[in-house]
């Protein structure tokens, strides 16, 4: 969803020349400001309609309610264990991996829509690391070594909601990280009051990927 240019052709068709050499997203508003001025009125008048459908879908990602301390519940996991060695683990860790304890306390930020997300060890008591997901790009350092991403280092990563139909309410939140390990796409929604966690890993020099599902309940 980020990049336009995976779902757009743009060599020409029957025989015809390309016309544009790149694809991007920009807000209405930009393309309102920037497009050639006998050509704007349909943007506008696109971007008056877009206003009570934009205004609902926020209001829809706000409600998203993530809150709470939640438990992995390890017996209900679907291809975890491949996930990690996927990532690199050993078929043996990845094992063990998958089945000990994962405990986060997902808790509001203060700006809409965003997330303070606190990781604790395995004891469920000592918090491992807490962590800020704002709405967009961003970049997490960490040190040590992480099960997901490899070596401490720089993760560009980015987080946005999507629609989902899975969910009670319709709304996923997203996170989307470039590793050294590859790329992870984490889709988190709510259903039947549970927290599901799809994860899609893309390794360096593969084109398929490696889909897990977890589920987490409030403890």
């Amino acid at each position: 969803e980020r990049d336009p240019s995976l779902a757009c052709n743009l060599s020409g068709l029957n025989g015809e020349k390309p016309e544009f050499t790149a694809v991007k997203w920009e807000s209405l508003d930009w393309v309102v400001d920037n497009v050639w001025e006998k050509k704007a009125r349909p943007y506008q008048v696109l971007r008056e309609a877009c206003v009570p459908i934009m205004k609902r879908w926020e209001e829809r990602c706000a409600d998203l309610d993530l809150s709470g301390r939640w438990s992995r519940d390890s017996d209900r996991g679907v291809d975890v264990a491949e996930g990690l060695v996927a990532r690199g683990l050993t078929q043996e860790t990845a094992l063990v991996k998958a089945t000990e304890p994962y405990i986060q306390l997902w808790k509001r930020h203060a700006t809409k829509c965003e997330w303070v997300v606190t990781t604790y060890d395995a004891d469920g008591i000592k918090p491992r690391r807490e962590l800020h997901y704002p709405v967009g790009e961003f970049v997490e350092t960490y040190e040590g070594t992480a099960i997901l991403f490899g070596d401490g280092g720089v993760i560009q990563r980015s987080c946005f909601y999507l629609a989902e139909k899975d969910a009670d309410d319709d709304v996923a939140h997203v996170t989307i990280s470039e590793t050294p390990r590859g790329r992870e796409e984490s889709l988190r929604y709510i259903k039947n009051g549970e927290l599901f966690l799809q994860r899609s890993f893309l390794a360096p020099g593969k084109t398929d990927q490696v889909v897990s599902r977890e589920v987490f309940i409030r403890s």
